[in-house]
C-alpha cells in the first residue's frame, strides 16, 4: 500500500514534466551503489521484460551530464544500469 502511493506520486510528477513546455529527460537509474564508475552502462528505452540492475551513482552522474549536450534521449525516460 505504501509503495502504491509512492508510485502514484512518481506518475503524477512525471506527467507534470511531460506536459511542460520544457526540454526534459527523465533518468531512471537501476539500484544505486557507491561503487566506482565503470564508464560504461546500458541505456534502455524499451523496458519490455527488463529488470533494472545495479549502477553506480558516478555512472548515473556521467549519463546526466552527457544529456546536457546530447538530445538523443530528449523527451524520453531511459533506464540505465549495467
Amino acid at each position: 500500500m505504501i509503495l502504491q502511493r509512492i508510485y502514484d506520486d512518481k506518475d503524477r510528477q512525471e506527467a507534470e514534466i511531460r506536459q511542460s513546455d520544457l526540454d526534459w529527460t527523465i533518468v531512471r537509474p537501476g539500484i544505486l551503489t557507491d561503487d566506482p564508475a565503470k564508464g560504461h552502462y546500458r541505456v534502455m528505452t524499451d523496458l519490455t521484460g527488463v529488470t533494472a540492475g545495479k549502477i553506480s551513482r558516478s555512472d548515473v552522474a556521467d549519463f546526466v551530464l552527457q544529456q546536457l549536450t546530447d538530445d538523443r534521449y530528449l523527451y524520453q525516460a531511459p533506464l540505465i544500469s549495467y
